[in-house]
Parts: C-alpha cells; sequence; structure tokens
C-alpha cells in the first residue's frame, strides 16, 4: 500500500505538521521548527502551511479527487481553524488541572519556607 500525505490526528493546529512527520516518518516537533523558522526566514512558512492545510485531505477521509479534498478542506475551515484556536489559547493559558497543580505547588512551598 502506499503512502499517502494526509492530515494527521496528531494535531497542534490543522494537522499538517503531523501529516508531514507521519510521511518523512519524522517527529512532528522537527517539521514544525522547520515551518516556524520558514516563517521568519522569508515568511513562506505561513504561505506552504495554509496551502497544505487546504489539499491536504484527513486522515480518515477516503481517497477522493483533488478538487473535492479542496472543497470538503473549505467547507470543515473555518470550524478547524476556530479548534485551533481554542487549542493555542489553551496551551496559552494552561489547562485547570495544571493551573490547580500549580496552586498547590505554591502554598506547598510557602508552608515549607514558613
Amino acid at each position: 500500500m502506499a503512502r499517502r500525505l494526509q492530515k494527521s490526528k496528531n494535531r497542534l493546529l490543522l494537522g499538517v505538521a503531523g501529516g508531514v512527520a507521519e510521511y518523512f516518518n519524522a517527529d512532528p516537533v522537527i517539521i514544525r521548527v522547520i515551518f516556524v523558522l520558514l516563517v521568519f526566514a522569508n515568511g513562506i512558512g505561513i504561505l506552504l502551511y495554509l496551502l497544505l492545510a487546504l489539499l491536504m485531505p484527513k486522515a480518515e477521509a477516503a481517497p477522493a479527487q483533488p478538487l473535492a479534498v479542496v472543497k470538503e478542506n473549505l467547507k470543515t475551515a473555518p470550524r478547524d481553524a476556530t479548534e485551533a484556536g481554542r487549542r493555542i489559547v489553551q496551551v496559552l493559558r494552561g489547562s485547570p488541572a495544571e493551573k490547580q497543580e500549580s496552586v498547590e505547588q505554591n502554598s506547598a512551598r510557602k508552608n515549607d519556607g514558613e
């Protein structure tokens, strides 16, 4: 069975870096770093990422014509972008469980110091 370049379920934003990493059997973090470096080098990273997000089929999608894949990706783009934004905000704010652990650790340190 031939390998296909497709979006990954191992996703941070839209699954592009995870899909490229799976295709090339590489670590997704390395691919994400490459995209970031391309953004800072000449800005092509953003364009390349968005282009791949439109062209790559989803992991669970059956093989389809390229135009059908692009149409499906355009239909789901607003929802995917909203979900990606929520994940970014959640990572930046930290999850509630992480915040609770941090508060407990800080109070334990204060109690140890007294």
